[in-house]
This record gives structure tokens, sequence and C-alpha cells, in this order.
């Protein structure tokens, strides 16, 4: 299994990832450190349910070595998922794992899938490792009562103990809280922006309504690419500074982070 799991999916700054490990403050000699007991950073290990109702507990990012009834290939595939719920099926007798899907390959689409919900059975579960990242916000859809989980739930996640027990590791200095690390990044500002559902012909911008010269005296744009993953997306009526870091929320929900690569400023007077 490849431990250098920054190769599936990249974590800085993600709505769903921000508290991280304050590496300068751990042994770097040791190899795997440990910040969450019995449960080395980096080191793959066989599936086991305590440390999995661990993860759970602490919002901690698993990555899995698993293989489908499905997959072919025996190996098993890495995908680095949130665990939320941990319980057993009273039907078929499986202990299953609903998790969200953050990176991956999926058997049943045929590509790498991001940002899905996947349920996953334990017995398939070839390896498991902590990836020294956790999460800190519940991803869209998720429910604590899953309906699949008929027998018994041993642990769905509780965001209320995930803050408490992140919050144990910020006093013990073995992560970092978001607010800490958000102060600390020069030229990180935060914006509220109203979605358009607007597809951009950078060949001929003034195709769109939003950019008619008739109404529109000067034209202030700015491109952002997302820290995690290569999603794009264009603010009319703003300037930004190239490679600043920009928080951008919808209304209240935080879409996520950014960087700015692009902007400029179109005088039609000119």
């Amino acid at each position: 299994m490849d431990t250098n799991h920054q190769k599936l999916y990249y974590n800085r700054n993600d709505i769903y990832m921000s508290p991280r490990i304050a590496w300068n403050r751990l042994n770097e000699n040791k190899i795997n450190p440990e910040i969450i007991k019995e449960f080395p950073v980096n080191k793959p290990m066989k599936f086991n349910k305590a440390l999995m109702v661990k993860a759970i507990q602490f919002g901690m990012i698993i990555l899995i070595n698993y293989r489908g009834d499905k997959d072919k290939w025996r190996g098993g595939r890495e995908r680095a998922i949130c665990p939320m719920v941990l319980g057993r099926n009273k039907n078929t007798g499986n202990m299953l794992v609903r998790g969200w899907h953050l990176d991956g390959w999926s058997v049943s689409e045929k590509r790498n899938t991001k940002k899905v919900w996947r349920l996953f059975k334990t017995d398939n579960v070839m390896s498991m490792m902590f990836t020294g990242d956790f999460f800190r916000l519940p991803p869209k859809g998720y429910k604590r009562n899953d309906r699949v989980m008929t027998e018994v739930t041993y642990v769905a996640a509780d965001f209320n103990v995930i803050r408490r027990n992140q919050f144990k590791l910020v006093q013990q200095g073995l992560i970092e809280d978001e607010e800490e690390t958000d102060i600390k990044k020069p030229g990180t500002v935060s914006i509220e922006v109203k979605d358009t559902e607007t597809m951009i012909n950078l060949e001929d911008i003034w195709e769109s309504d939003f950019f008619n010269k008739n109404n529109q005296q000067h034209l202030k744009i700015t491109f952002v690419k997302s820290i995690v993953g290569a999603e794009y997306m264009a603010i009319l009526g703003v300037l930004g500074t190239k490679g600043n870091t920009v928080k951008i929320y919808d209304e209240r929900k935080l879409l996520g982070s950014y960087k700015s690569v692009y902007q400029f400023r179109i005088n039609h007077h000119q």
C-alpha cells in the first residue's frame, strides 16, 4: 500500500479537513508519529473495529485499501474516506462503514470518484491507515440514523464530540485550530458570492448577459482555483491579488478555499 497519500487527495484548507497536524511540534525522527493513542500516522494496519470507532469519534481521515466483491483486482484499491457510521446489517450480518468518499477508484463507475457517499464491508478492507488529517464539518447529506445499520450502530459521527476531541488535541499542540491557521496566512480573506450558474466563454466573454457593455462601465473579474482539486470559479466585481487565498461563501455555506490565479479590469471607455 502506498503510504504517500498526498498523491490520492490534496487536503490543504479544504472545507472538510481544517485541523491539521502541527508537524513542527512532533518528533521529526519518529517515522510514524502518534497523535491518536495506538493509531500512528502513515502506518497501514489490518481493519480494527476499536480504532475505526476512534477514527469516527475524532473525525480522522482514513486511507483504506479496499477490494469490493466485484473487484477482480486482488491488490485492492486505495480510497481516502471520512468514516461516519460503523454498524451491522441484520439481514446480511455484514459489519459496514458508511464513509464520505473523498477520493479513490470506483469499480462500479470504472473511474475515480470524489466526495460521494459509499458503503464499505469491513471484511473487504485489506488495510486501514490514519493519514494524519482530520475533518470537522458534516458532509452534505450526512444522517446519523443510518437505515442500513439495522442490527446495531456501534458509532455514528457526533460533531459535538468530534469538536471536543479535536479541541483537546489543539490544547496539546498536536493539531492546529482552523482559525489559528488562517490568521498565520497573510492575504487570506473571506468573501460571499452568488452562484449565477453561468459558463463563461473566455474567447468572447460578452456572450454572457453579466458582461453586457451597455450597463457596465468597468469590468472587474478574478479567477480562482480550488486548493483541493481543480475547480475554477470566476468572481465578477472584485479584483484579487495573484496567489492570495480566499474563503468563498454562498450565503452562510462555505464553498471552500481557493487561490487567486488571474484577475483583470476592463474600462469600456478606453
